[in-house]
């Protein structure tokens, strides 16, 4: 199956679960989601695929017409990750309509919260029969427990589903909460070296359920990690990622990484990896005359972290992350 590769590991292992391989396909610097560009070219070395697991990364809808138009050409399904996109639209259609299939996930920090759980979305009867009977250890219709297929446990408890309706009607305010977090980081940082996360504007309308940035390439300090650490070092004007966490940290301000890619993790590491151009791996982050790079996911990932964007965060919170920020290339 074709995959996203910048997502949560949990979006690759239920390929695994089912004893599927995942193919990783490039992230695009448009919208830091699946490159269009890369899944065709995965289509030319992989043309017997009939899946594409497409994410909608931080609540930013991918580029769904170009990839739903390819996917159609090689008679191939397509799953929508919608999990934080919950309240996104892509050509004013909400995120999790456009694929076959598609998951939501009400995991304890998504803009519509059970604590746990999610949902699946699908348009046909029959399928959505089927995954309430899997759902339920795939008890057939008898007076007994009958069993003829492997079933699971993936009920939601009635208590997180009441949960969950009671905040849906709360969801339009919760993605303008959002909306006001990003769009005050993108003017507090007006004149610092870095960028938001982006999205196509005359397309789609996020959720701004994360907001992240991305380091500028010329005004990146020397950073380096491995599996489990890293270092950096500090240069006058410049900054990176892992310093800026590690000074918010000290200030009670928390942020993380950008996903790290799954081609770059250990246990993924033997699988293919597809770029615009083909197979690749391993990029040195040399970029081209437009400040690219042929790993444009390993690049986002080495220069990209997520900033602190919970609704409940007051205005005089986010304006000290702020300036922590631009202390950082003082």
């Amino acid at each position: 199956m074709f995959c996203s590769d910048m997502t949560l590991a949990a979006t690759v292992n239920s390929i695994l679960y089912e004893g599927g391989e995942p193919v990783y396909i490039d992230t695009e610097y448009d919208t830091w989601n699946m490159d269009p560009k890369a899944l065709e070219k995965a289509f030319e070395l992989y043309p017997d695929v009939k899946i594409v697991v497409l994410v909608h990364l931080y609540g930013t809808p991918s580029k769904v017409a170009e990839i739903r138009k390819i996917c159609d050409a090689h008679g191939a399904l397509l799953v929508e990750d919608a999990a934080e996109s919950l309240g996104a639209t892509y050509q004013g259609k909400q995120t999790g309509t456009f694929g076959d299939v598609a998951a939501i996930s009400f995991n304890g920090n998504k803009i519509i919260t059970g604590s746990t759980g999610g949902m699946l979305l699908t348009s046909k009867a029959h399928e959505a029969d089927q995954v309430r009977k899997w759902s339920t250890q795939a008890r057939e219709a008898a007076g007994w427990y009958q069993h003829e297929e492997v079933g699971y446990n993936y009920r939601m408890s009635n208590i997180i589903a009441g949960l969950v309706r009671g905040q849906w009607e709360h969801i339009d305010e919760h993605i303008a909460r959002k909306k006001e977090i990003y769009e005050r980081y993108r003017k507090g940082f007006a004149g610092v070296p870095v960028k938001m996360n982006p999205y196509d504007a005359a397309n789609s309308e996020p959720n701004f359920w994360m907001s992240c940035i991305a380091v500028d390439p010329e005004a990146m300090a020397a950073q380096s990690r491995d599996d489990h650490q890293s270092c950096y070092r500090s240069e006058e004007g410049k900054s990176c990622p892992e310093e800026i966490l590690e000074v918010l940290k000290t200030f009670h301000m928390e942020g993380r990484p950008v996903w790290k890619l799954m081609h770059l993790q250990p246990i993924y590491r033997s699988n293919a990896f597809i770029t615009e151009t083909g197979s690749g791996r391993g990029s040195s982050y040399a970029y081209n005359a437009d400040m690219k790079c042929a790993d444009a996911g390993a690049d986002i990932f080495n220069r990209g972290l997520c900033l602190p964007s919970d609704i409940g965060m007051t205005e005089e919170e986010q304006g000290k992350v702020i300036e922590v920020v631009k202390r950082c290339f003082g």
